[in-house]
């Protein structure tokens, strides 16, 4: 049996849901030591490069939720020595615990305010559709890519990736879930329009 998902849960899970788009779309200010994300339960350097920075929190509302943001030397600044850049978010991963019951793919559309019929890869290049199908089928992860719409508050582009899990038709338990789940929202700032190498750096 799955765990029962509060208002108050939900309601947290908006909340982290649009403060990450604002800050990613609309460039708002990140404090790791004041966010509605919770508290800090790690700050992870990664090996090898400068100013790369890992930070992990801990939700009172969804103390089981995996909170993860990537923040890096701003990689539109032209100055090479990336210790004096100032630091910007570029990805938000969240991975719900407890799945989130009764919240549609259409009504993260809406909250998220992303363009509907194509998405964005890494690279900068245009596929059409949303869906992308289950991978692999017997999980039953359904995964959908957007592109955050295009608003007149917007500092940069989002790539927008959202996984639900698929009601098990085999299943009729009661209890099971008769609709998707939401599962994890990606989000990450798309910088594939600056050009390769720039500031030292290898392409991707």
């Amino acid at each position: 049996m799955g765990q029962t998902v509060t208002d108050a849960q939900r309601d947290m899970a908006f909340n982290i849901l649009t403060t990450s788009m604002a800050i990613l779309r609309d460039d708002q200010p990140f404090d790791p030591a004041h966010t509605i994300f919770g508290r800090i339960l790690a700050a992870r350097p990664e090996r090898g490069v400068v100013g790369v920075m890992e930070y992990s929190f801990v939700n009172p509302v969804l103390p089981e939720t995996q909170i993860i943001l990537y923040v890096v030397p701003d990689p539109a600044a032209p100055s090479a020595d990336r210790t004096k850049v100032k630091q910007v978010v570029t990805a938000i991963t969240v991975r719900f615990n407890p799945l989130l019951t009764d919240i549609s793919r259409s009504t993260l559309e809406d909250l998220l305010r992303v363009d509907i019929g194509y998405w964005i890869d890494g690279q900068g290049n245009r596929w059409p559709g949303n869906d992308l199908g289950t991978a692999p089928p017997q999980v039953r992860l359904h995964g959908y890519r957007y592109r955050a719409s295009n608003l007149p508050t917007s500092r940069f582009p989002v790539n927008v990736e959202f996984a639900f899990g698929d009601p098990d038709p085999k299943n009729p338990a009661p209890d099971e879930p008769k609709t998707p789940v939401l599962m994890d929202v990606l989000l990450n700032r798309d910088y594939s329009a600056l050009k390769p190498r720039r500031h030292g750096q290898n392409p991707s």
